[in-house]
């Protein structure tokens, strides 16, 4: 069992990060914040991350790279290619514009070092994919520490996001959400 360590960074947000809790991790592709029209606006909201992430669902401007297979297949395979190395994976949608996880770490690296080693990777092969250059996801995502009690929420919350978006009737229509099969008693 790896030993409980704790690290704290700052971006815009503080960071707090113990490798011992499951993490529900949001991140999304840059120039997906809203228009400078909608930035009053968000700013009220920021705190209230339910309302934030149906603002991500809903909006039209933006990237949405995400929806094309070939750039979701190459997410879909970095967050699998780290699983039971650096964190087990318990559960992830892939939006068009973002990205929602859950994982709790495994390995020696800490949770900002995984994710800019697995957002590095697929910024790059993304944007080939893409034959376009630049930045690919927002440099600094959301990350929350699930508090006892409340997995079981935060799993339904981030498989459920695509069906609240209404793509799809039920989350397993959905080709690119994924529930660990450790948890396929869960729902």
């Amino acid at each position: 069992m790896m030993r409980e360590t704790r690290s704290f960074y700052r971006g815009n947000l503080p960071h707090y990060l113990p490798n011992d809790r499951p993490y529900f991790l949001t991140f999304r592709l840059a120039g997906s914040e809203p228009k400078d029209e909608d930035r009053l606006g968000l700013l009220l909201l920021k705190r209230q991350f339910l309302e934030y992430d149906r603002i991500l669902d809903t909006m039209k401007s933006g990237p949405h790279w995400l929806r094309e297979e070939r750039v979701a297949a190459i997410v879909r395979e970095a967050i699998h290619h780290r699983d039971k190395s650096e964190y087990d994976l318990h559960a992830y949608t892939i939006m068009s514009n973002h990205v929602h996880m859950v994982v709790t770490l495994t390995g020696e690296l800490p949770l900002d070092r995984v994710l800019q080693h697995m957002k590095s990777f697929t910024a790059v092969a993304c944007n080939k994919v893409l034959r376009r250059q630049g930045d690919f996801w927002l440099h600094e995502g959301y990350d929350h520490v699930v508090r006892k009690g409340r997995f079981g929420n935060v799993i339904w919350y981030v498989l459920n996001n695509p069906v609240k978006a209404g793509q799809c009737r039920h989350w397993r229509e959905h080709p690119n959400s994924y529930l660990s099969p450790d948890l396929l008693g869960f729902e």
